[in-house]
């Protein structure tokens, strides 16, 4: 096995297991309004030393339980955009995205709030990316049309310009309405696309 497949091996493992937690999580909240890490590490069949390096605490695993309600795996959302061309499949998932975090803008902001207190005190990696997972999707049918360059640099630009992050930014500091803030975005990643000239990919 070379290093690229082993590489691809363990990411998708962990996806795997974050999966696993969440969904434990989920099942025990919807039979109970309090829950404990142990028995959603019991419920996972994880180790609790597992379920902490992925959720240091019960605030950030019942946070991101709660938004995963809400979210289409990458899996469907692939299956939604399968017959776009490349520019309207990246421009689907912006939009996707952004309507989401409006639509559960409370939640989302407790979230990162989480995450953020989270990170004071862990160095591992404690987000589970479903945008970057997203995009990576949609991305892998044009590896003979980009470079690995500029397939690996327009997976990470179009999801730094979508979610939660974004709009914080274009709300709090712009002081944009949720209308300004999609179209700001769009154009912003529009004039991406036609530097790259990915007009009907």
């Amino acid at each position: 096995m070379n290093k690229m497949s082993l590489k691809k091996g363990r990411i998708n493992q962990k996806i795997k297991t974050r999966t696993s937690i969440l969904n434990a999580a989920k099942h025990l909240m919807s039979k109970s309004t309090s829950i404990t890490m142990e028995e959603v590490a019991q419920k996972a069949k994880v180790s609790r030393a597992t379920m902490y390096r992925y959720f240091p605490n019960l605030e950030l695993l019942y946070t991101e339980a709660s938004l995963d309600v809400h979210h289409l795996s990458p899996d469907l959302l692939m299956e939604k955009v399968a017959h776009m061309p490349l520019r309207e499949r990246i421009f689907f998932i912006q939009s996707y995205y952004n309507k989401l975090a409006q639509d559960h803008e409370l939640i989302f902001r407790r979230y990162l709030s989480a995450v953020l207190k989270a990170s004071i005190i862990s160095k591992k990696k404690i987000r589970g990316a479903r945008r970057v997972a997203a995009m990576q999707l949609i991305l892998d049918a044009y590896k003979n049309d980009l470079s690995s360059n500029n397939l690996k640099n327009l997976k990470n630009i179009a999801s730094i310009l979508m979610g939660m992050e974004p709009l914080i930014v274009a709300k709090d500091v712009c002081d944009l309405s949720n209308e300004e803030a999609n179209e700001t975005l769009h154009w912003g990643l529009e004039m991406i696309l036609k530097g790259m000239e990915i007009e009907s990919k």
